[in-house]
């Protein structure tokens, strides 16, 4: 048996299987030879290959979702290595554990102009919780050791970034040797805090009035039990990427319909305890902004924004276990939480109430909450209309993701591909709008391409986001700049990924094409066209009736 003469690679590929590594994402390349060598040489590494950098590192990040465990994506050297950056501004964002491994020229001959040659130690900085080099030129075996122990530590709580360079030549190996005994790392146990006393103080006061935002988590999940415990307690807001369960209001959009100013400084609390990331609506962040409440934030992960610019504390804590401290602190019923409950229950019936069958995206969102439930484990939505359309709805039993740490559209396609490479067992389903799907659509350029994932493409023009907004409307270059319209049909990007099409453009043509999507056997794309400034006036109107309905004044 043999291995890379590189012992760099070797080093840093030995001691990350030792300590759990099992997915590796690979793209093409030369300067990588060392790395892919040494990763081909371990039985416990599944490898797979892509073709776009920018998509394989959001794979990698996809494969890391459902367990934590950490997965590596690498690159060959100079733009190639850029690439990884939307996928680790992402996960440093949601605190998801992404290795990206960057092969690179010689120290010495960096600034000399030499191709594929770009600054890149250290260039993730930013937007990674560490970063270091492997150069072999200049470390003991022990040295590298020590620093791929490292960063296996530090990614456990989010992206880390390696980078290696290589001499030519690139693709020796040597007869392995027997491994000598491997390295022992104690079991790495965030440090979790008490909870602050400040925020002790004010949940012992009488009648306390409590919002709770769970934002969207992308490792941890909220059980059902424990939000159904906290609206007895607090006022709750539970984004569905974070708490997929009815008990809690999930919809900002429904739940400020009817709320006057009056109304906003009614419902001011004493304090904001928030989870996860930050709210998706702009609107939801300016009323609780207005409220000027104290805030604390509860969760391990490096970022805790001051998302309403009264931030008290980062109660470091996991979100399951702070939020448990938080019940146990507080009565068994709270009025204010009661009276929250009240409001919610009228927003919801009001939907209903305003709700219509006509062919529009809402509409046919509704449909596929309740129609995928046989079809699906995991459930993935691309930014951004896709993703704002699933807070209406309860996707019972189902795990939900969306890319919400940046919110881009980088990744959408590739995130549902790593998550399904990973969990070959389950069926995974992403849900995107079709300006999303043609970005990312190399995102199925991979060796091996998943069986279980399948794809709904909302067909609307562009996505209509932008027809939500006054102001691109009224500059008359919507359609022109703002709204990327580009595809006029899915057909061809199927076809050419090898995806099994069917389209439908109504309510009767859509049972016949999602009975045929969802019986297929590998992958398989279903196309919806819905008419975009329909969906999107519709969309208007019903807000519109229901803030009549909720505030006749």
């Amino acid at each position: 048996m043999f291995m890379t003469d590189h012992i760099g690679a070797h080093c840093l590929m030995r001691t990350w299987v030792a300590l759990g590594l099992r997915h590796v994402v690979i793209s093409p390349g030369s300067r990588n030879a060392p790395l892919v060598i040494a990763a081909n040489q371990f039985p416990d590494l599944k490898l797979y290959t892509a073709l776009d950098e920018r998509a394989a590192a959001h794979m990698a990040l996809g494969m890391a979702l459902a367990d934590g465990i950490p997965a590596a994506v690498i690159s060959t050297s100079g733009t190639a290595s850029l690439n990884h950056g939307p996928a680790l501004a992402e996960a440093y964002y949601q605190g998801v554990p992404l290795m990206s491994v960057t092969a690179d020229r010689p120290v010495h001959t960096r600034n000399q102009g030499l191709g594929q040659s770009v600054q890149q130690e250290g260039m993730f900085d930013a937007h990674v919780l560490w970063s270091g080099q492997i150069d072999e030129q200049s470390m003991s075996t022990e040295a590298m050791e020590k620093l791929a122990t490292t960063a296996w530590t530090k990614a456990l709580s989010g992206p880390v970034h390696m980078n290696m360079p290589f001499e030519e030549p690139l693709y020796g190996t040597t007869e392995a040797v027997a491994d000598s005994a491997k390295p022992i790392v104690t079991p790495h146990q965030l440090e979790q805090d008490a909870m602050p006393d400040s925020l002790e103080s004010l949940l012992s006061q009488h009648d306390v009035r409590i919002v709770v935002h769970i934002g969207a988590l992308a490792i941890h999940s909220i059980s059902e039990s424990m939000v159904e415990q906290l609206i007895d307690r607090c006022a709750v807001i539970a984004d569905v990427f974070g708490s997929n369960q009815q008990a809690a209001e999930s919809s900002s959009m429904r739940l400020l319909c009817g709320w006057n100013e009056e109304v906003i400084a009614s419902w001011r609390p004493h304090a904001i305890i928030t989870v996860g990331l930050p709210p998706m609506d702009k609107k939801l962040r300016a009323v609780m902004t207005s409220w000027n409440a104290p805030h604390w934030h509860v969760g391990l992960e490096a970022n805790a924004w001051d998302m309403f610019s009264s931030l008290q504390g980062n109660w470091r804590i996991s979100p399951e276990m702070g939020l448990q401290e938080l019940i146990d602190s507080l009565p068994g019923f709270n009025g204010f939480a009661q009276r929250w409950e009240v409001q919610r229950a009228r927003s919801f019936q009001f939907q209903l109430e305003a709700s219509n069958e006509d062919w529009v995206d809402f509409n046919v969102f509704q449909w596929l909450s309740t129609h995928l439930v046989d079809h699906c484990n995991r459930l993935h939505f691309a930014n951004s209309t896709a993703a704002r359309y699933a807070q209406w709805f309860h996707w019972e039993g189902m795990i939900l993701h969306a890319n919400r740490g940046v919110a881009g559209i980088d990744g959408c396609l590739s995130t549902a591909v790593g998550d399904a490479l990973k969990n070959p067992e389950e069926e995974v389903v992403l849900i995107s709008g079709d300006a999303a799907w043609l970005y990312d659509q190399n995102g199925f350029q991979v060796r091996p391409q998943p069986k279980n994932l399948k794809v709904i493409v909302i067909n609307n023009g562009g996505g209509n986001i932008f027809r939500w907004l006054e102001g691109p409307e009224k500059s008359g270059l919507l359609e022109r700049f703002f709204e990327s319209g580009f595809g006029q049909s899915m057909r061809g990007s199927a076809e050419q990924l090898g995806m099994q099409y069917s389209i439908c453009k109504d309510w009767i043509s859509l049972e016949s094409a999602f009975s045929l999507w969802s019986t297929e056997k590998g992958p398989s794309l279903l196309e919806i066209a819905t008419p975009g400034p329909a969906s999107a006036s519709h969309l208007k109107s019903m807000l519109d009736r229901m803030e009549h309905l909720l505030n006749p004044s």
